[in-house]
């Protein structure tokens, strides 16, 4: 069951990944666009400004070589919101739509304005200078007027900004975002917060140098930097006809805002897929093996009892549980029929085991027994020896008691001869083995005392009485 929600989470978080990751290239795209499509509608805004109030210096040309073009001047001045127009002449001399204030030495060829144009040689846009009088920003349109290859005079008109400030201003594609108006020297021409006008770009975003400047005109892709403490997108797109470029400097946070709460939404629908799917699976898999469960308490009860293998498992229905415990009361039938046969066998080896027993004990027995036998054979063989050996030594003492008897016999024949004799006198031969039988019974049973044990158990013979000679 785990091992099934991890796949469902692992899958959901895939999708999960990869639907932010699509998302977030879609979102890329969606910023770029957004931001030209912003630079696009006030670059175009102040771009026109800009044409009209260059077209309407420029078509004072042939009105400022005519002998009275204070009429022109002044008509072009109401029409395009010019504060002032004018044209200065190469001979020094000029003519004003407003000439209050202008000095009767005033050098129309020593102005900003006149060398700028007469330099170029075509219309141009002098950098914005804030008027003395007014206060207000305020910019120079001028064109020179060309003859036969030479500068007969510069046509110019000073006209307030207001109207490019206001686009500077509009530029709000979300509420931290902002616009501005950036010469390319790095001068801030337009800002929402008058104080950075005319002042450095550096100052409001300090990464953002002259190179860089350049750089951002033609990027492809929003240039991030740090403004004001927060992280800005930053694309630009010149103005024609001047040297400012418009910067849209969009909000990151706010700008992928749209992607966090995706993201955010994504990643709390995939704690709730999880969380139901976890419940899901849970149920089914209850619901699933429930009889697996069965099957193994079965099984455990089996287990850890005695082994009581007459037990079975319920084994109703086609599903893999009922399989399973057919399978398992199938091995279970096997089993009990090899423990039957092990229980014969056992049987017959502990009779024959037995009878094996009961032969070793009378092998036993007789073993003794043929053991006392021997033991008593050996004493038998003893006595027989020793019997033997006092046979020996009493044939030898009669062998000698017969010499001794035989020499005497010659010795008494040789003193008596004259006396009859009828041969040796047997009484007193009796009488001599007679003692040399009671002087062996006294003497071999301290050296064979297996002869004396059988000695002590025959009748002990009674010597025959003794007959000796009557007279000597």
């Amino acid at each position: 069951m785990a091992l099934s929600v991890a796949i469902v989470i692992a899958a959901l978080a895939i999708n999960t990944a990869l639907n932010q990751l699509v998302a977030n290239s879609y979102n890329k795209d969606a910023i770029d666009s957004s931001l030209s499509a912003v630079q696009s509608g006030h670059t175009s805004a102040i771009a026109e400004w800009v044409a009209s109030h260059s077209q309407m210096i420029n078509s004072l040309q042939d009105a400022a070589l005519e002998p009275d073009p204070i009429a022109a001047l002044k008509q072009i001045a109401d029409a395009g919101g010019f504060t002032n127009v004018y044209v200065g002449y190469a001979d020094k001399t000029a003519k004003f739509s407003k000439p209050e204030g202008i000095p009767p030495d005033h050098d129309p060829t020593g102005r900003p304005w006149y060398k700028q144009a007469a330099g170029a040689g075509k219309p141009v846009v002098t950098p914005p200078y804030v008027d003395a009088g007014t206060g207000k920003l305020v910019v120079a349109f001028a064109a020179p007027i060309v003859r036969d290859g030479n500068v007969k005079g510069v046509v110019s008109g000073d006209v307030a900004m207001d109207t490019v400030i206001a686009s500077v201003k509009a530029i709000h594609p979300t509420p931290a975002s902002f616009g501005m108006l950036v010469a390319k020297n790095g001068q801030i021409v337009a800002h929402p917060d008058d104080k950075l006008t005319l002042k450095p770009v550096s100052e409001l975003v300090p990464a953002l140098n002259a190179d860089k400047l350049g750089a951002l005109i033609g990027a492809k892709a929003p240039m991030e930097v740090d403004a004001g403490g927060s992280t800005k997108l930053l694309g630009a797109r010149e103005i024609p006809g001047t040297d400012w470029m418009v910067i849209v400097a969009l909000d990151k946070a706010e700008a992928t805002a749209g992607m966090r709460s995706v993201l955010m939404a994504s990643v709390l629908a995939l704690v709730i897929i999880a969380c139901v799917a976890a419940a899901v699976v849970g149920a089914v898999a209850t619901i699933s093996f429930r009889r697996l469960s069965t099957v193994r308490d079965a099984m455990h009860a089996i287990g850890t009892g005695d082994g009581d293998l007459t037990q079975r498992l319920p084994a109703d229905g086609s599903d893999e549980v009922a399989q399973i415990a057919r399978a398992f009361n199938n091995f279970a039938d096997k089993l009990t029929t090899t423990m039957r046969q092990i229980r014969d066998a056992s049987e017959s080896v502990r009779a024959a085991s037995d009878e094996i027993a009961a032969g070793n004990v009378d092998l036993s027995r007789r073993t003794e027994s043929a053991a006392a036998s021997l033991q008593q054979t050996a004493a038998s063989m003893e006595e027989i020896t020793a019997t033997v050996s006092q046979s020996a030594s009493s044939a030898r003492h009669a062998n000698e008691r017969r010499l001794r008897l035989a020499r005497g016999r010659q010795r008494r024949r040789g003193d008596q001869r004259g006396n009859h004799h009828h041969g040796p006198d047997r009484t007193c031969l009796g009488q001599g083995l007679g003692h040399h039988r009671r002087d062996r019974r006294h003497r071999l049973p301290d050296q064979h005392p297996g002869a004396q044990r059988r000695r002590r158990s025959r009748p002990r013979r009674r010597p025959g009485p003794r007959l000796c000679r009557r007279g000597r």
